[in-house]
């Protein structure tokens, strides 16, 4: 069984897909206040998937898939 992927998401509603990591990236600054610890790591299928900036940071792949070849 695979993992459900975000982009399966942000294709069917772009605009909540966009939502919910805003929402993510405020819980993750006021956890930061309390000085808790919080991430989020979502998975995605698309090679070509891309987001607004998040709470004013660019969303980006990881290391490992920052070349678009490496994601194909």
């Amino acid at each position: 069984m695979r993992a459900p992927s975000y982009d399966r998401f942000t294709a069917a509603c772009p605009r909540a897909a966009q939502t919910v990591l805003d929402i993510v990236a405020d819980q993750a600054r006021h956890a930061a206040v309390l000085q808790r610890r919080f991430f989020s790591l979502l998975h995605s299928n698309d090679p070509d998937i891309r987001f607004e900036p998040v709470g004013a940071m660019p969303v980006m792949w990881n290391r490992d898939e920052w070349a678009d070849a490496n994601r194909r």
